[in-house]
């Protein structure tokens, strides 16, 4: 009888003290991790501006941790982008490489302000002889940057979200060929006019192109896009 007082003493002795809060670490059941924090905010969007006197687009559609990426469309030449980002204390400090297979790849050295609004920097050619070194403010595009698709029997044009603009089109000594051009380009808009800058072609012959919209009114008192005209082009909407 003493031996098993004895033993149920020492159980309670026991569970008091298991019960007193302190356990070890291998005991404790709490994992831990050395993951930093995501980012406070995502950088991802469509950036626009002047850029050596022409459009430039700046889409990043990737960033996770220190890693971003996208891709920039300027006078129809669409380059990948890749890079890093860090945040400082009014903002992101962003570093963009474009993939240095093309004589006017380049880097670019950007501040993005702390609301994702403006991007201010500079691009460096890989190439020093290629082309002079830029300085630029782009600013997030809004919801109003609508693509457009227009067209007639000979030929189409299309403006796209990211700044890319396309015209497709048979020259008239070679309708009956089915021999289509297609001409690249970057575009911003100004209300009903937009402005084009086209990649150096040997059939177009032009560097830039203005496009007019016009507007056609609706039964709700709204208006809608009629007819689109420039170079001597005239695109309609399409049903």
């Amino acid at each position: 009888m003493k031996y098993i007082c004895s033993l149920l003493a020492l159980s309670i002795a026991a569970a008091a003290c298991n019960s007193s809060g302190t356990t070890s670490g291998t005991d404790s059941g709490v994992v831990k991790t050395d993951s930093a924090p995501p980012p406070s905010f995502s950088p991802t969007g469509i950036y626009t501006g002047d850029f050596g006197g022409s459009p430039i687009y700046i889409s990043i559609n990737f960033a996770r941790g220190n890693n971003i990426a996208g891709y920039n469309t300027h006078k129809g030449l669409r380059r990948n982008l890749h890079g890093q980002m860090s945040e400082s204390a009014n903002g992101w400090k962003i570093r963009l490489e474009e993939p240095g297979d093309h004589v006017y790849d380049g880097v670019f050295e950007i501040h993005l302000s702390k609301d994702r609004q403006t991007m201010e920097g500079t691009w460096s050619p890989l190439n020093k002889d290629s082309a002079s070194a830029k300085k630029f403010t782009l600013k997030q595009i809004n919801s109003d940057h609508h693509e457009v698709y227009m067209a007639n029997e000979n030929a189409n044009i299309q403006f796209l979200e990211d700044g890319s603009c396309k015209l497709e089109y048979y020259p008239a000594d070679s309708i009956s060929t089915g021999q289509v051009e297609i001409v690249r380009g970057t575009w911003s808009r100004n209300k009903d006019t937009f402005n084009v800058s086209w990649k150096n072609n040997a059939h177009f012959g032009k560097n830039g192109s203005q496009f007019v919209m016009y507007m056609s009114a609706d039964a709700d008192g709204g208006s809608y896009p009629d007819s689109l005209t420039g170079e001597g082009f005239t695109f309609y909407q399409l049903p």
